[in-house]
């Protein structure tokens, strides 16, 4: 499983996603940081953007990378490897690099400007928690409509329809 896991991770930290990921959340962490002088404002604008960004996000990549690697996945299966260490070390690839960049791009911006030593720190830890829960959640989601679902499309149809549900209607 540490393999799969190490593989998947690796191979998703390069993806230029993960990038895209990591220096959305950067360049919003410094523009609100810059633009305001309360922290707690800026963490505030932060939980409204990752209620809604990180299961999003988490939800499209999982189902995603599941799709693309369906190959990969059938020469794993014919290994003498558990099915378990296989998805279970996948799945634990996309959500720590997801977690990864999102921890990171969020992070850096908070350390740059020293607001660790304010009041605030609390909140934004707990935002992080939260952002790393959510992305953990959706991705395990996703793999659960991808392996349930043989056509694409219907994996796109019922992942982005749960995220709806879950992240915008309730």
């Amino acid at each position: 499983m540490l393999k799969i896991l190490k593989y998947s991770f690796y191979d998703l930290i390069r993806s230029r996603w993960s990038y895209v990921y990591f220096l959305f959340y950067l360049l919003l962490g410094f523009v609100l940081l810059f633009l305001n002088n309360d922290v707690s404002k800026a963490v505030i604008t932060l939980m409204n953007v990752i209620i809604v960004l990180v299961p999003l996000i988490g939800t499209i990549f999982g189902i995603m990378y599941y799709y693309n690697s369906k190959e990969f996945t059938e020469l794993l299966l014919a290994q003498p490897i558990p099915r378990s260490s296989i998805f279970l070390g996948q799945y634990l690839g996309v959500a720590s690099s997801l977690t990864f960049s999102l921890v990171f791009g969020l992070g850096i911006p908070f350390i740059l400007y020293g607001r660790f030593r304010s009041d605030a720190i609390f909140d934004f830890s707990l935002l992080l928690v939260t952002g790393a829960f959510l992305t953990l959640i959706f991705t395990a989601l996703a793999f659960n409509i991808a392996i349930s679902n043989e056509n694409k499309i219907k994996g796109f149809g019922y992942a982005v329809l749960l995220w709806l549900f879950l992240a915008v209607i309730y």
